[in-house]
């Protein structure tokens, strides 16, 4: 395992040097060679190593200079990864995953709410089936990030019938889309 992970960072360390390149094409090479998150599987930012193997990845980085992700992209690197990869579809994972990782899109959070603020119980924000398409309808606010984001989490009430707590769904929604207004 520590023979393998030795061996991507070396690579990693040889091919580029952190403080002379893009910090987003060298986050990109991180995550191809599975040092993203070395727990995750092969071709999704991983080896299929232990977690705590982790650490050793980012000490020798931060040592060389390197950007750390999660402070360039916070929202997708700490909350949408995570459950991209826990929830999501493989094609879901092949897409989002790696765009994250290197910050090629930004993601935001879409939770609050005028009048609910942060309580997902008085969730206002409706999404209704629409062939193979989702309507979604409100407003959210106090979203950090949201004007420069690509992708929203964005959880939306999609059964109203379902108690406060229940009912409720989370989308990845592209900040581009028709109707979508930043202010």
């Amino acid at each position: 395992d520590e023979s393998t992970l030795s061996a991507a960072l070396d690579s990693l360390l040889a091919d580029l040097d952190p403080g002379n390149v893009d910090p987003g094409e060298f986050l990109g090479r991180q995550y191809d060679l599975g040092l993203a998150w070395v727990h995750h599987p092969e071709r999704l930012g991983g080896l299929g190593l232990p977690a705590l193997l982790q650490r050793q990845v980012d000490d020798r980085l931060a040592a060389a200079g390197a950007k750390r992700a999660v402070l360039r992209n916070p929202l997708g690197v700490g909350m949408g990864a995570p459950t991209v990869m826990e929830h999501g579809t493989d094609e879901q994972r092949s897409r989002f995953l790696r765009a994250i990782f290197a910050c090629e899109e930004l993601w935001c959070q879409l939770f609050s709410e005028p009048g609910a603020g942060s309580d997902l119980a008085g969730l206002a924000t409706r999404a209704v089936r629409d062939g193979d398409e989702w309507v979604v309808t409100g407003q959210k606010v106090w979203t950090s990030l949201a004007h420069r984001a690509r992708r929203g989490m964005l959880l939306a009430r999609t059964d109203p019938a379902q108690p406060k707590h229940r009912g409720l769904t989370y989308f990845v929604l592209d900040m581009q889309s028709p109707g979508v207004t930043v202010r």
